[in-house]
């Protein structure tokens, strides 16, 4: 029986759900509506569970359960009318999407006891986040263009797991960091 916490090697565990890097390149590259977060977490094996000798798998999605389009502050305006960005080089436009979503994962472990057996045990962890957008949106039909306050757009927004490691801090708990890109593609409801 293992007794001692570990660091996992992760080409040891099977992890799915990982996004498609170039789908969603080309996709932020059309639309720059998008924030990078860091989510840590300290996963607990509940207790009616046995204890974790090694991690075998993740499997992990994301579920994004509200949106909604928010009024900010404006960083200020110099004369040529460009946004003044603040010592970290980020602007405020005015707009911005609220995210709240949920990391939906399980798993997958083979038990601590003699007999090895294999477990899993699933996890839903919050998150809330934002993506700054402009203030007014420009959607070209045919010949015609119109120009659309944020307000009144509806955004899909999607999220891509670009990253994430697991290890064990102990028999019972479970250290996890995913790396998340949110980006929002705006639609005409008009």
């Amino acid at each position: 029986m293992n007794s001692n916490a570990c660091a996992c090697n992760m080409d040891l565990i099977d992890v799915s759900g990982l996004c498609d890097i170039d789908d969603v390149t080309q996709v932020i590259s059309q639309y720059p509506y998008w924030f990078q977060m860091y989510i840590p977490e300290t996963l607990s094996i509940p207790i009616q569970k046995p204890d974790i000798e090694q991690i075998n798998s993740v499997n992990v999605s994301v579920n994004i359960l509200r949106t909604k389009v928010v009024k900010t502050p404006v960083s200020s305006l110099d004369a040529n009318c460009d946004f003044i960005p603040n010592l970290e080089g980020k602007i405020s436009t005015g707009r911005k999407i609220i995210v709240e979503g949920e990391l939906c994962q399980k798993i997958s472990y083979t038990a601590d006891e003699r007999s090895q057996s294999v477990h899993s045990a699933h996890f839903y962890v919050p998150f809330s986040s934002y993506i700054v957008i402009p203030q007014k949106i420009t959607f070209n039909k045919g010949t015609k263009s119109m120009k659309l306050d944020s307000l009144d757009v509806d955004y899909q927004v999607n999220a891509c797991i670009e990253d994430l490691s697991v290890s064990l801090l102990d028999a019972r708990t479970i250290s996890k960091y995913t790396t998340l890109l949110l980006y929002a593609i705006p639609r005409n409801t008009l």
